[in-house]
């Protein structure tokens, strides 16, 4: 495709101003190859699998992170505005943007694009590269919608063959290309680049990440994920100010406040909750009034429990601390282990209050203290009828590493669930609000050293 002159088509004053307005409610959208699929369970459009009853969001997946990391100020709704192409080029998504616009139920204020390192890999060359790029861009300003690009991540040897010198070559002309395509791009288009040094292996030649930070030397694991998420947060938080979407008061249901929260004591105050005893393992500490403290049967681990004031907020909020040794041996994404956990089941009283047509969602907030060296990631899980009905944030990715040791906070948030009369009534414990902080489980000895703490749980009804 040839190369346009390098603006984006003299995007008019008013048409700017027009975004400006949209960005008040920002909805946001996903296209990419197969680093993009993470980010929904029922995204890939290349073999397109039935559309899954449980939504989740893997904590490898980097527009999850970037909601997580900017407070979930914008909303990417995921059955209709993430679409990956696992194995696909710059020119499959260009030729799919059209399509993928259409069917959006809102005009994207903006979309995170993921591609072009399987054209490094066929051998494309950095002009077909770039021309895409600008054609994606060009077409989503014509449409008032920003861009946010991806540089093409680091990579190694695994999941394909170690990219030659002239590939890595044409893979860092192509991320420098993109920055000064987005220097004038009249703020329509920013690069996420600002993960490369976290990413990249600096004794390498050739980009290629560090150890751990890929699940199979292409795409990312956990660590991964949440470092190419953070720069893309750092992006929205410029572009939308802060919306603070949690509760600030104890307001609970009860009857006749159908729109409050679900979940009892969402402040996590007091300290008269449930702990219960693992099989093996230490827990010890207290739980939150009206909550329920875990963790799994883990030989050697220790797991305290109590509520403290957040030292950057202030606030209440329940606090793991991590510690002991254990032995992880055998798990698998599937059936991981060890954790530590924090649940509650909404009133029996309460879900008769919920009907056909009615929407609901989760969020909470955590905090990580710098030093942690075990908690691989925070689970939020909303069960919606039942234990095997389940949306998720972070849900559990591959077994290859955890998140780095630096300190982190952010807000995760659940993909609604709108309720059909099949799924009525409601029996009581069918809804739950599951907070887990998921340690490292590659097989290995772990002396853990770790604290995280929850707040603000809500479940609640979405106008």
């Amino acid at each position: 495709m040839p190369r346009t002159s390098g603006s984006l088509g003299g995007l008019s004053n008013a048409a700017l101003a027009k975004a400006a307005l949209a960005a008040t409610t920002p909805l946001g959208a996903s296209i990419g190859d197969s680093i993009a699929t993470a980010d929904y369970n029922g995204s890939d459009r290349v073999t397109l699998p039935p559309a899954p009853t449980n939504i989740l969001k893997s904590a490898k997946g980097i527009l999850t992170w970037a909601l997580i990391l900017c407070g979930q100020r914008v909303q990417v709704p995921t059955t209709t505005n993430i679409w990956g192409f696992p194995g696909e080029t710059t020119a499959t998504i260009l030729t799919n943007l059209p399509a993928f616009h259409a069917q959006m139920p809102r005009k994207p204020a903006f979309m995170y694009v993921h591609c072009g390192t399987n054209d490094v890999k066929d051998g494309l060359p950095f002009e077909t590269i770039v021309a895409n790029w600008e054609a994606i861009a060009q077409f989503n300003a014509q449409r008032n919608c920003r861009t946010i690009f991806a540089p093409i991540l680091p990579r190694t040897s695994g999941f394909s063959a170690l990219f030659t010198a002239a590939q890595f070559q044409v893979m860092d002309r192509c991320n420098r290309w993109l920055a000064r395509f987005a220097a004038r791009a009249q703020g329509m288009v920013a690069v996420a680049s600002a993960c490369l040094p976290d990413i990249a292996d600096p004794a390498s030649v050739g980009a290629q990440p560090r150890a751990g930070y890929t699940y199979d030397g292409t795409h990312p694991a956990i660590a991964g994920g949440y470092y190419a998420g953070k720069a893309v947060a750092a992006i929205l938080r410029t572009w939308y100010p802060p919306i603070d979407l949690l509760p600030c008061n104890n307001l609970a249901w009860s009857s006749g406040l159908t729109h409050a929260s679900y979940v009892q004591n969402p402040m996590m105050e007091g300290a008269s909750g449930t702990v219960t005893t693992p099989s093996s393992g230490t827990i010890s500490g207290t739980a939150p009034t009206s909550w329920t403290a875990s963790m799994s049967n883990t030989s050697g681990l220790t797991v305290a429990h109590t509520q403290v004031a957040s030292p950057l907020t202030g606030r209440r909020m329940h606090q793991m601390t991590f510690g002991g040794s254990y032995t992880a041996s055998g798990f698998t994404a599937a059936a991981w282990g060890p954790f530590g956990r924090l649940f509650q089941n909404p009133s029996t009283a309460s879900l008769a209050s919920i009907a056909a047509g009615d929407t609901i969602e989760a969020l909470v907030e955590f905090e990580i203290d710098a030093g942690n060296n075990c908690i691989a990631f925070p689970h939020l899980q909303m069960r919606w009828k039942g234990g095997s009905n389940y949306n998720s944030d972070l849900q559990l990715p591959d077994m290859v590493g955890g998140l780095p040791s630096e300190a982190m906070s952010g807000v995760l948030r659940t993909a609604p669930h709108s309720y059909v009369a099949g799924e009525m009534p409601l029996a009581a414990g069918e809804i739950t609000h599951n907070l887990y902080a998921y340690l490292r489980a590659e097989n290995g000895s772990y002396t853990p050293s770790g604290t995280i703490r929850f707040g603000r749980a809500v479940i609640q009804k979405v106008d």
